[in-house]
C-alpha cells in the first residue's frame, strides 16, 4: 500500500473535487511608470488575497513569487503571509516559490522558513538541485513530515537550455540526468494514486520535454509553468499529464492577477476568476483529448 503524504492526498483530491489542473502564481510585478504592479486605490496584500479568493473555486493551489514581496521589505513579506494565511483560508494547497538550494545547514533553515509551521510555511517548496542531494536532503526530512517538493528539471525561461541541454558524459542532457535524481529520491515516497510528493519544475513551453520528463518520473507531479503570459498553450501545458489525468499541475500567474488590464471597467478580482474558470476549461478540454477519458478530470 502506498505511504501518505498529506501534500499529495490534497492535490489529488483538490484536482478531483474540484475538475481542475490550474494553479493561480500569486507575482504582483513591481511597479513601473507605465504598468503599475499593484492597482490604484489596493494595498499589495489587498490586491494580492482579493485575487487568490475571487479564483479559488478555480484553482487548486496558490504559488507566490518569493521574489516579488521580498523585493517590497518588510510591507512585502508582511504581504506574503497575509497571501498564504487568505490561501489557506480558501482551503488551497500553498507552494512557495523560493527555488532555494544552498549548504546543507542553510537549506535547512530554508525548509524550516518555507516547509515549517511559521508565518511563511507552506504545503510545497520549489528547490534548485545544482548543490547536489546534500542541499536537497533537508528539504526531504519535511517530505516524510507530509510536504511535498518541486525540483527545478527543465524551466520555461528562453535561455534555459544552456546549461540544462548540455550533453552530460555517458549520454544524454543534463536536466534528464536531474530528473533521474528526482525519480530516485521519490521512489520512496510513493503516496496516493501511485503519485510521489517529490515532483518537479518542467516549463509548459516546452511539450516534448515534459513528455520526456514524464518517461523518466512515471510518478512525479509535475508543475507547469509558462501558460499564457509565457505563450504556452493549454494542449503544451498537459503534454506531461499521466494517462488517468493526474500528475500534471498548471501554473499561470500575469494572464490571471493582471486579467483586470484587458477588461475596462472590471475589478481585478472579477476579470482573474473569470479567466481562472477560461483557463480551468481549457486544461481540461485539451486533457481530455489528449487522455480520451472523458471523466479523467473533467469538462469544467
Amino acid at each position: 500500500m502506498p505511504a501518505g503524504n498529506e501534500f499529495v492526498d490534497r492535490v489529488v483530491e483538490a484536482q478531483r473535487a474540484k475538475q481542475s489542473l490550474a494553479v493561480l502564481g500569486i507575482d504582483p510585478q513591481l511597479d513601473a511608470p507605465d504598468a503599475p504592479g499593484v492597482p490604484r486605490g489596493y494595498t499589495l496584500a489587498r490586491f494580492c488575497c482579493e485575487i487568490v479568493e475571487a479564483c479559488a473555486p478555480h484553482v487548486i493551489a496558490v504559488k507566490p513569487q518569493l521574489a516579488f514581496f521580498e523585493a517590497r521589505g518588510l510591507d512585502g513579506l508582511r504581504a506574503l503571509a497575509e497571501v498564504i494565511a487568505a490561501a489557506r483560508r480558501c482551503g488551497l494547497v500553498t507552494i512557495a516559490d523560493a527555488k532555494r538550494g544552498d549548504i546543507g545547514s542553510t537549506s535547512a533553515a530554508y525548509a524550516q522558513a518555507f516547509l515549517g509551521g511559521g508565518e511563511f510555511g507552506c504545503d510545497a517548496a520549489t528547490v534548485n538541485p545544482y548543490l547536489g542531494s546534500d542541499a536537497i536532503m533537508p528539504f526531504l526530512a519535511r517530505v516524510r513530515a507530509g510536504r511535498g517538493l518541486f525540483v527545478l528539471v527543465k524551466t520555461s525561461n528562453p535561455s534555459s537550455g544552456e546549461f540544462q541541454d548540455l550533453e552530460i558524459v555517458g549520454g544524454g542532457k543534463l536536466w534528464e540526468r536531474v530528473a533521474g535524481r528526482v525519480n530516485g529520491w521519490g521512489s520512496e515516497f510513493i503516496a496516493a494514486a501511485g503519485l510521489s510528493p517529490i515532483g518537479a519544475v518542467v516549463g509548459a513551453t516546452y511539450p516534448d520535454h515534459a513528455r520526456r520528463a514524464r518517461s523518466l518520473m512515471p510518478r512525479a507531479i509535475i508543475l507547469m509553468p509558462g501558460y499564457g503570459a509565457q505563450g504556452a498553450s493549454a494542449d503544451d501545458a498537459v503534454a506531461g499529464a499521466r494517462e488517468d489525468g493526474l500528475g500534471v499541475i498548471v501554473n499561470a500567474s500575469r494572464s490571471l492577477m493582471y486579467a483586470y488590464t484587458k477588461e475596462t471597467g472590471a475589478s481585478p478580482g472579477a476579470a482573474a476568476s473569470k479567466a481562472a474558470a477560461a483557463m480551468r476549461r481549457a486544461l481540461n478540454d485539451s486533457l481530455r483529448r489528449r487522455t480520451k477519458q472523458s471523466g479523467a478530470v473533467g469538462t469544467g
